[in-house]
């Protein structure tokens, strides 16, 4: 009973039988039986101040949502996911705006922190992928899918989960990553019809089975993410980085406050499978693959202060597009002195310093020449660090294991010395050939 009570949501709605008007807000420490409870994913559109204070639960409406509230004063969105927790069965619904209170940031940090927790115990999730906000349902269809009669029309149907769901307006949300990552079962309601996924597949109305690619059939799993466990490094490293690839092409409202968290529960469940630490989106287990991320979009925007919060070798730290540098290409994955350092938010490295004669700019690209050509190339993480005149970097990974080899090539991050003289903070990353860079090294911390 104690467990139990540590997984549910700190409050919950009460919404009672069919077509009942009352629904009420529960404390779930009250609540003296185990319960199962639904959750609901959804976009918040572009709500308006007014509606905001008049939908949302705040501090000072919170005593009365006790007592008691309309089902028909929530919008529609709030009230088709009523209807479908009725529909199931179930007494009980959350749904963030309602069961946090908004504007109170303490309560906003204690339960945003327990989102692992609250996905993956809730009975299932609610995804609302046709309502790209509050006033606007998801219950009602655009086209009848129980009318078609063609195969090849119902087969089209089926095909397009990855338009209406995977790639819907509700997808392209940062926070619904780890919604439907860690949810248990998820009902996708969309335009044209219903999608259920849970850990044995995604299925349509007439049951048909989806197959899933296999990088996104993890997020299928009931346990998340336990099949990592046997899956091999390989696997494991290509997985973690297609997920924060997929993270990072997404949209959040307040990065600076959200970006972090809203990845927070599903880096833990990560961490904890793996047996591991994880600081700022960054595994330790597999530390130099997870450094070598570049900028994959036009605008990649810094989010926070370089002296506060997220640090610079953080893919967290900017608010764009990531990827990484190819993986089939890098033959030994680390360093021994590379390693995260107690605090978890600096981490120990070897400085060198590499030579070249000049660079040339394509795209986002930077090609590093010397006096027999083309040795290497740089991807900057802003444009104004392409103008710093910096040439330290940090080895993380190289082509091969010949260490007489002045051809090989060595997988770097171009850094910079910051105030400390022991203090440096990432410019970029690329590879350069392993002849020009020094065989001598200092040692320091990277922020």
């Amino acid at each position: 009973m104690e467990n139990r009570r540590q997984n549910v949501p700190k409050r919950v709605i009460v919404v009672g039988t069919d077509h009942s008007d009352q629904l009420y807000l529960q404390e779930s420490a009250r609540i003296t039986q185990p319960f199962d409870y639904i959750t609901l994913s959804h976009c918040w559109g572009t709500p308006t101040n007014e509606e905001k204070e008049r939908f949302c639960t705040t501090s000072q409406n919170y005593p009365e949502r006790l007592k008691g509230f309309s089902y028909h004063s929530l919008p529609k969105v709030f009230q088709d996911a009523i209807t479908v927790t009725r529909e199931l069965n179930k007494q009980y619904l959350w749904i963030d705006a309602l069961c946090i209170i908004q504007g109170d940031d303490n309560d906003w940090k204690k339960e945003g922190a327990r989102m692992e927790e609250l996905y993956s115990s809730a009975y299932c999730t609610i995804a609302s992928s046709s309502a790209s906000g509050w006033n606007n349902g998801f219950l009602n269809r655009t086209q009848d899918f129980s009318q078609l009669q063609e195969v090849s029309s119902v087969q089209k149907i089926i095909d397009n989960f990855r338009e209406l769901v995977d790639e819907g307006q509700l997808h392209t949300r940062a926070w619904v990553l780890q919604e439907r990552a860690l949810s248990r079962r998820t009902i996708y309601f969309t335009a044209q019809q219903t999608y259920w996924e849970c850990g044995h597949g995604v299925r349509c109305e007439n049951f048909s089975r989806i197959i899933c690619p296999i990088t996104r059939a993890y997020l299928l799993d009931p346990h998340f993410p336990n099949r990592l466990l046997t899956s091999g490094c390989k696997v494991t490293v290509m997985f973690l980085q297609e997920l924060i690839t997929d993270y990072s092409r997404r949209d959040i409202t307040y990065p600076e406050k959200d970006k972090v968290v809203a990845f927070s529960s599903i880096a833990k469940r990560i961490a904890e499978a793996l047996s591991t630490k994880v600081s700022f989106g960054i595994f330790d287990c597999i530390l130099p693959r997870l450094l070598l991320w570049k900028r994959a979009g036009k605008h990649f925007d810094p989010i926070f202060d370089k002296d506060k919060s997220v640090p610079s070798w953080s893919w967290m730290f900017y608010n764009g597009k990531v990827d990484f540098l190819a993986y089939s290409t890098i033959r030994v994955p680390q360093f021994q002195s590379l390693n995260f350092d107690d605090s978890m938010r600096s981490i120990n490295i070897e400085v060198r310093e590499f030579e070249y004669h000049h660079m040339s700019g394509r795209d986002r690209e930077y090609m590093i020449y010397a006096d027999i050509g083309e040795i290497g190339c740089l991807y900057f993480d802003t444009d104004s660090a392409a103008e710093i005149e910096s040439r330290n970097c940090v080895v993380i990974a190289m082509s091969h294991d010949d260490k007489d080899d002045p051809y090989k090539q060595y997988y770097i991050l171009a850094v910079q010395r910051r105030s400390g003289e022991e203090e440096y903070e990432r410019l970029g990353v690329g590879q350069v050939r392993a002849g020009y860079v020094s065989k001598e090294s200092t040692s320091g911390k990277l922020l």
